[in-house]
């Protein structure tokens, strides 16, 4: 009984023993006691913790990546901190906002947008609006960015050219200007020419009308001719200029390095000296039949070309530059350098 009552005993300090065993005593003292202290901690507090001793400029990165609408009905609802960041003027330097991309209807998205354009408290730099602008807007930007630098704007609705002339008034430092499918005449032109003398990149994309008007189709390549002579790179996709706008454009833009003539199908380039004169005083150029794949903005009228052809469908998809035999890479990459949407 007593053997028996041992070998139980022996039995009971198993446990003891099997912590002897070399695997585990192998351990220094400090490595036990590097594993006793290395606690796992709440993933609730760990996450909540992180993301509150965040950089400042870090979490604007972040925000900024969010989106302008996101900002405002989430993400400043977060903490205090993320509130006070969201109220920065440095946060909303830059606005993009697309009407696509939003469940909120037009009239709801230009209060946003105004909401935004009052809290950069005048150090706007860049803003994108597309298929929501209308001239109230337009004003209300205009009177509050006077360092705005680059404006992009798809589709304005009811569009006024007095809006667009006192508009451009107030742009002193704009260097980029981007249009598309939306119109602006001769008179904003010559504004800008004598506004925004820093204004470099030009760019209006339309849909080719089935029928132009013949004694207005060269009004704005004449009027960027005579007003714009700094630009250096010009998209006038889906123009219907003839030859005269654009020995106007060439005559008026010495400084031109790049000229995007896609769906531009009234220029005569093969039957004229133009392509020549293009191919010497251009380092860039694309060809009315060149391809639209790479356009944010395709036209969708496909009764625009002068010989019936769909403007969508390009006869010529060949990479054409000049000066040098640049391959498609090359090009794509200086396309997205300087015309990035």
């Amino acid at each position: 009984m007593v053997s028996d009552g041992k070998k139980s005993s022996n039995q009971k300090s198993v446990p003891k023993v099997k912590m002897q065993y070399p695997i585990i005593s192998c351990a220094s003292k400090s490595g036990r006691k590097r594993a006793r202290n290395r606690k796992p901690v709440p993933k609730g507090k760990e996450s909540s913790r992180n993301w509150l001793d965040l950089p400042s400029d870090l979490a604007v990165n972040i925000l900024h990546r969010v989106g302008v609408i996101d900002i405002l009905e989430n993400a400043q609802k977060v903490c205090t901190t993320w509130r006070k960041i969201c109220q920065e003027p440095v946060m909303w330097r830059v606005i993009h906002m697309d009407a696509s991309l939003s469940s909120h209807r037009r009239i709801h998205l230009r209060e946003i947008c105004k909401i935004d354009v009052d809290r950069s408290q005048g150090q706007l730099v860049d803003i994108t609006i597309i298929d929501f602008c209308n001239n109230d807007l337009l004003e209300y930007i205009a009177d509050r960015s006077s360092h705005l630098r680059r404006l992009e704007i798809t589709r304005l609705y009811s569009i006024m050219n007095v809006i667009w002339t006192e508009a451009l008034k107030k742009f002193p430092s704009l260097e980029g200007l981007s249009l598309h499918k939306m119109d602006i005449y001769k008179e904003a032109i010559a504004t800008a020419g004598r506004h925004c003398p820093l204004l470099k990149t030009f760019k209006a994309h339309q849909d080719p009308p089935r029928y132009p008007d013949h004694f207005t189709r060269n009004n704005l390549p004449i009027a960027i001719g005579k007003y714009l002579h700094e630009l250096r790179h010009l998209e006038l996709i889906g123009n219907v200029m003839t030859d005269i706008g654009l020995e106007a454009i060439l005559d008026g833009c010495r400084h031109l390095e790049s000229l995007d003539l896609r769906l531009c199908f009234y220029v005569s380039l093969k039957a004229t000296d133009l392509g020549k004169r293009c191919s010497r005083q251009l380092k860039y150029f694309k060809y009315p039949e060149n391809c639209l794949d790479d356009c944010p903005y395709k036209a969708k009228n496909d009764n625009a070309s002068k010989d019936g052809q769909n403007p969508n469908r390009c006869r010529r998809c060949a990479l054409t530059t000049t000066e040098r035999d640049y391959n498609d890479g090359g090009w794509t990459d200086f396309y997205r350098e300087y015309y990035s949407l």
